[in-house]
């Protein structure tokens, strides 16, 4: 039996436990997932993400193959499916409320809908659900549980 050094062995155990904990859960486990909770954005990029006095939270639900929820001004609606394959999604063009906010607002909220819906993968991070997409940095929401 081979030895491994210990100073390989702890960098191993690492790597082990990180990767662990980023999945991309089959896409039936993934969507019960998503509807288990509501979802708040927390990271995008290099982006002010809206909060308390700075704006109404970015929040989504999912729930029967739709995701719908608050986009920092308005209300919004979308279909989306997660797969066929694991940690692929598909969101189709959403709607949203009407309402007028404060021009910087209308403009991360419209910057936001167009990026959420190029979103082509999924990733579970604990207790992040990152969406993610070739024209925008990936979009990070994190668990709440439902009220």
């Amino acid at each position: 039996m081979r030895r491994v050094s210990l100073h390989l062995y702890f960098p191993m155990c690492m790597a082990l436990l990180l990767t662990a904990c980023v999945t991309s859960p089959m896409p039936e486990e993934m969507r019960r997932r998503a509807e288990q909770n509501r979802w708040e954005l927390t990271h995008w990029g290099d982006r002010s993400v809206p909060y308390g006095d700075d704006g109404e939270p970015v929040i989504l639900s999912f729930k029967d193959g739709r995701v719908s929820g608050h986009a920092g001004c308005n209300r919004y609606s979308a279909a989306i499916v997660f797969g066929p394959r694991r940690g692929e999604l598909k969101v189709s063009p959403g709607i949203t409320t009407r309402m007028a906010c404060e021009p910087r607002h209308m403009e991360f909220e419209t910057s936001f809908i167009r990026a959420f819906e190029a979103s082509t993968r999924y990733r579970l991070d604990g207790e992040s659900l990152s969406f993610e997409s070739d024209m925008a940095p990936p979009l990070e929401f994190y668990r709440r549980p439902l009220d």
